[in-house]
């Protein structure tokens, strides 16, 4: 298993403190069984960009953190990029960074919007080589509200990443209700813990890749063969989606044979 998103890289965003809890968090998952982690610092410009701003301070914390656990698990580089209109620039110009320096890009929402010039962006970024996932959609509001905003993103080759802290209630029923049925219209291309911490908003993820399984046998295969490929910045292929609203199926009455009774009751 593979988890796409966490913040386990210390002192540089909201998440991991120092690099005892990033030891700690690590530690987790491994206990889940992971075997490539994700490091997506935020990458929020006037609030959090030291992962960018002092790179080689994130790759010596990236170095400390291959050393202490060598040989047990591939801790990826990445970012976790709040959407701008810049955001194609700053990309193109090598000012952010997608998974291993790669064109896969980890691209967050405002929790509450949906910009209306998101879809020129990433229509722009596919034209130009650029493989988007969207971090989270499950908690996005403005996503929650209208699902066929999500059909529109699917349609410009945006692939969609789910927290699993969502299947666990962390962010409210609705949330949880909403990614269950993202998982049965085949709406997740991935799962990351999200992890900030060591506690509460930790690393578990375990659970999420066994709902999957246990909603969509189908997805789950799909999601353990890509997940590593996303994170070398390979091409992936993707189950098509279903329709939000399926069609009521209603089963057709058996017609009763008549017998000589029927006949004589006319």
């Amino acid at each position: 298993m593979v988890d796409l998103h966490s913040h386990v890289l210390f002192g540089v965003d909201d998440g991991s403190e120092n690099m005892e809890m990033s030891v700690k968090m690590i530690e987790q998952s491994l206990g889940e069984g992971i075997t490539m982690l994700a490091l997506t610092p935020h990458h929020m410009p006037g609030l959090y960009s030291d992962a960018m701003d002092r790179k080689e301070a994130y790759e010596e914390k990236l170095a400390l953190l291959r050393k202490r656990f060598e040989g047990r698990i591939e801790l990826v580089p990445s970012l976790e990029i709040m959407i701008s209109e810049e955001m194609m620039d700053d990309l193109l110009e090598g000012k952010l960074m997608g998974y291993s320096g790669t064109r896969t890009v980890l691209v967050e929402f405002n929790l509450m919007d949906y910009p209306q010039y998101a879809e020129n962006i990433f229509y722009n970024l596919k034209k130009n080589g650029y493989q988007v996932i969207l971090a989270h959609p499950e908690r996005n509001r403005a996503l929650v509200e209208d699902p066929e905003k999500m059909y529109h993103l699917h349609d410009l080759g945006v692939l969609f990443q789910l927290n699993a802290g969502s299947l666990l209630g962390q962010f409210g029923k609705k949330t949880e209700t909403f990614a269950r049925e993202l998982i049965l219209k085949n709406l997740i291309h991935g799962i990351g813990s999200d992890g900030h911490k060591d506690r509460g908003r930790d690393m578990r993820i375990r659970h999420a890749y066994e709902t999957v399984k246990e909603l969509n046998e189908a997805l789950y295969e799909n999601i353990m063969e890509n997940g590593p490929k996303l994170l070398k910045g390979e091409p992936v292929s993707v189950l098509p989606y279903k329709p939000w609203t399926e069609p009521v199926k209603v089963k057709k009455r058996k017609r009763k044979k008549k017998g000589l009774l029927d006949f004589l009751k006319r």
